[in-house]
């Protein structure tokens, strides 16, 4: 996937609930589109807003229709309900730039677009400033109406308990090699919109715990288990070696 990916997400809640709360299980491609374009106030839109909107996950598209992954009827009675629809999608979601610009935000703690931009031009510094800011702004957009910043996203220790809990319910010791899919599911036990990468991600930024947690890659005749991008490699497996915690030691 590329950056220009994202570039024609919403980029207000206002637009995501219009969008959202008027499309229906089965609708066409065209009419997802008209939904948009009357949104923006044209006749007709590309189709790059549509399969933006398919990428993060909020529905599938298939054979010209389209298959809902969240209640519509809920989100019409509730607008709350929106910040689940989103978080459940991105927490699912495992594209490389939807992780890096999290990462990013993370690190500079801000919802900034030139500070976040200037972190990822570390990581990407041949491509263009200025595409780089337009592909990126949808992007923040989205994780600040979800509000990833905010106090159960950016505690590192409730990260570290909440991972090695996760860990324990698959194995019940350390120092056992256990699929990331199994840890993950327990996570989503505690809060659904919780992304194993992005804890993972937050939890290992911490040096002391790099020594403690030991990812590995399976091969696919010696396993059938999903497989995830943390930092530049795909990984199946965990294995915490030791409590991450202090007061839980064995």
């Amino acid at each position: 996937m590329a950056w220009s990916s994202f570039a024609h997400l919403p980029t207000t809640e206002e637009e995501y609930y219009y969008i959202l709360s008027n499309i229906r299980n089965g609708m066409s491609n065209q009419d997802i589109d008209s939904v948009i374009a009357t949104y923006k106030g044209k006749d007709i839109v590309q189709h790059h807003y549509r399969s933006n909107l398919a990428r993060i996950g909020v529905f599938k598209s298939k054979d010209n229709r389209i298959t809902l992954n969240y209640d519509v009827k809920k989100l019409i009675k509730n607008k709350g309900y929106l910040k689940d629809i989103l978080r459940k999608a991105l927490s699912e979601n495992s594209a490389a730039e939807i992780n890096d610009v999290t990462r990013a935000v993370n690190m500079t703690q801000s919802y900034d677009l030139k500070a976040i931009v200037a972190a990822l031009e570390e990581k990407y510094p041949l491509i263009d400033r200025s595409s780089f800011i337009r592909w990126v702004r949808p992007i923040i957009a989205l994780l600040k109406i979800i509000d990833v910043l905010s106090q159960k996203y950016q505690k590192s220790d409730q990260y570290i308990r909440f991972l090695q809990e996760s860990y324990l319910k698959t194995t019940n010791d350390f120092d056992h090699s256990v699929p990331l899919e199994l840890v993950e599911s327990e996570l989503k036990k505690i809060d659904e919109s919780f992304n194993i990468v992005i804890i993972l991600d937050a939890v290992l930024e911490n040096l002391d715990y790099r020594f403690k947690i030991e990812l590995l890659m399976l091969p696919r005749w010696a396993t059938k288990n999903k497989s995830y991008k943390i930092g530049q490699d795909l990984y199946t497996h965990i294995k915490v070696k030791s409590a991450l915690l202090k007061e839980d030691k064995k």
